[in-house]
């Protein structure tokens, strides 16, 4: 992990999320005044679940997994997502220990910024407050959505769905390294590991996808979006 004090960058950082369009030159200060850069390697823990929360943080760039231990010890990953993408929130506003874990899938850069400064930002500035709302009820929608099909598409069409997201919106092409372990894409769909492991296969032997290794490559879009359609 490697840390970086940033001194009244954020004005002039090429990486702006939407809700810092509303702050003047005085709140920039106040935010940056507040905030610390820190890059993440792939692997390592940015929110520890269970832990004090103490900052809002930002991850400006990089690949991360949100995910949440239950009761029975097993890992469920939450949200696959990438920067620039604030994390923490909830928690920071609602709770006083994370209830969530996040992990870097790649090198991430975050700025981690106190919640007091932050807090007095929403305070005093009504439209950076609604931007924010905006931004936490969008994911919240599409948390939701995810939520019911996870529980009720078939394993074809999960399976597809989650290719389909990392072709589309992670990394906006059709050939790319797959970030997640057999295990992990399992946790991520609400599937096994063996099942996994199986329909990549099966994808494979039906030329929808070609594997090499972690490269993936999708074959034949129109008819993954069917199966994922399909449910």
């Amino acid at each position: 992990m490697v840390n970086k004090k940033n001194i009244n960058t954020c004005k002039n950082c090429a990486v702006k999320s939407s809700t810092i369009f509303n702050l003047n030159d005085e709140e920039l200060e106040l935010l940056c005044s507040t905030s610390t850069e820190v890059v993440f390697q792939k692997g390592e823990r940015i929110i520890k679940q269970g832990l004090f929360t103490q900052n809002i943080i930002f991850i400006k760039s990089g690949l991360i997994k949100l995910h949440i231990k239950g009761p029975l010890g097993k890992d469920e990953i939450l949200k696959i997502d990438k920067g620039p993408i604030f994390v923490g929130i909830p928690d920071v506003f609602a709770n006083k220990t994370h209830s969530y874990s996040v992990t870097a899938l790649s090198e991430t850069s975050s700025c981690f910024i106190e919640f007091s400064g932050y807090q007095e930002l929403v305070r005093e500035n009504g439209d950076f407050a609604i931007e924010l709302i905006k931004t936490l009820s969008g994911g919240i929608v599409n948390y939701y959505q995810k939520c019911v099909n996870k529980m009720q598409k078939q394993s074809h069409a999960k399976f597809a769905d989650g290719l389909l997201y990392f072709s589309e919106h992670i990394f906006n092409t059709e050939e790319f390294e797959f970030p997640l372990t057999r295990t992990e894409y399992g946790e991520y769909i609400g599937s096994t590991r063996e099942t996994v492991t199986k329909l990549f296969h099966e994808f494979a032997d039906d030329k929808l996808i070609e594997v090499n290794g972690k490269k993936i490559k999708i074959l034949n879009t129109d008819l993954i979006k069917r199966i994922s359609n399909a449910g």
